[in-house]
């Protein structure tokens, strides 16, 4: 399992943009559906309901920061 890296977003962002639908995007970038659906639900805009790589990278990097850390005992 990895994470979507910020040229995935910005290739998602892109072929939004040109009307292509979620599994048209997952197989071009090589990535189950329902990675890109979860993306578009957990990264849109709330207020618009736009998505933008630029936001999403964002909301990405502040869960990374804000996640709790691995304690070992």
């Amino acid at each position: 399992m990895s994470h979507l890296t910020s040229e995935q977003r910005y290739t998602i962002g892109v072929l939004l943009d040109q009307n292509y639908n979620k599994s048209e995007i997952a197989i071009l970038i090589n990535k189950d559906k329902s990675v890109i659906t979860r993306e578009l639900k957990r990264n849109c805009d709330l207020r618009s309901g736009k998505y933008s790589s630029e936001l999403a990278q964002r909301k990405y990097d502040k869960r990374q920061i804000n996640k709790p850390k691995k304690v070992y005992l």
